[in-house]
């Protein structure tokens, strides 16, 4: 049964949906930077709390946000997909701009769509897609030190690559999962693609798997780099792999290099959020 349930709870009660609320489906983008993560907080910044704390502002009472993936502090996103339940007459357009109207800098709304009022932005997604940037030149970038990752030392970026091709498929990454993860938490994972490549002074890193624990990405990161400056073979990031024993993976590449760039789920459009079955373009 969803966690997002299309019916709601009213002084006790559970009542039948009411046709006139409608789900509206968000993909945000945000600077993590100054965030204390995706997931609502008491007292920290997050992106889920930024966005909650303008909802009544706009529909006149506070409203769930609820969103496809966690991420950590300092960690940013450009695909984020959220949804919440809401009656309004507004429009794809207008909803979007009012809500942007009254965040911050570092948080934005790219799409509001209407999506199925079933839709559950974490339960429906087939997969989830990062990229991990790092500047590996002697010199720091001033420019680029909030969204990359700086290596004084120049990285193997062939070797690198080779070795995160022995992620794709199903593993069991409990050598990779931090501590945030429950001790009994099921820690196998599918990666359906993974590659690293360079651009000029920079080597990126992309993943994309069914779903990942916690910082998974950031200690896969950690072993690429000890790759890439010849502090580790091949074989021995495989047995990172093969061992699936908890803290094996012990370095942790800095939240400022990862960004969530895409959720992907079944019959999406150009927005990223799959379409309601009622006949209305979204706005852009």
């Amino acid at each position: 049964m969803s966690w997002f349930p299309s019916q709601i709870r009213n002084s006790g009660t559970l009542r039948s949906f009411d046709l006139s609320i409608m789900r509206i489906g968000l993909v945000i983008e945000y600077d993590g930077t100054n965030l204390h993560g995706s997931q609502l907080q008491a007292t920290d910044r997050t992106v889920q709390g930024e966005i909650e704390s303008v909802l009544p502002t706009i529909f006149g009472k506070p409203i769930r946000l609820y969103l496809a993936s966690r991420t950590d502090a300092g960690v940013h996103g450009t695909g984020q997909v959220g949804a919440f339940n809401v009656e309004t007459e507004l429009n794809d357009q207008k909803i979007r701009d009012a809500i942007n109207h009254y965040l911050p800098d570092d948080v934005a709304i790219v799409c509001a769509s209407r999506v199925a009022d079933d839709f559950d932005p974490r339960r429906d997604a087939t997969s989830r897609e990062y990229r991990y940037i790092i500047k590996d030149r002697r010199p720091r970038s001033p420019f680029s030190r909030f969204r990359t990752a700086h290596v004084r030392h120049r990285l193997d970026d062939s070797a690198m690559n080779e070795a995160a091709s022995r992620l794709n498929g199903e593993h069991d990454f409990a050598s990779f999962a931090g501590p945030a993860t429950p001790s009994d938490a099921i820690t196998i994972r599918r990666v359906e693609k993974s590659g690293v490549n360079r651009n000029g002074d920079e080597v990126e890193f992309n993943i994309r798997g069914n779903a990942f624990v916690h910082q998974q990405v950031r200690r896969i990161v950690g072993a690429l780099v000890r790759v890439g400056r010849a502090r580790m073979d091949g074989n021995q990031f495989q047995e990172l792999i093969d061992r699936a024993e908890r803290g094996f993976a012990k370095d942790l590449a800095p939240a400022r290099g990862l960004c969530l760039t895409k959720v992907n789920y079944p019959g999406a459009d150009g927005t990223g959020l799959p379409r309601t079955t009622r006949d209305r373009a979204t706005i852009r």
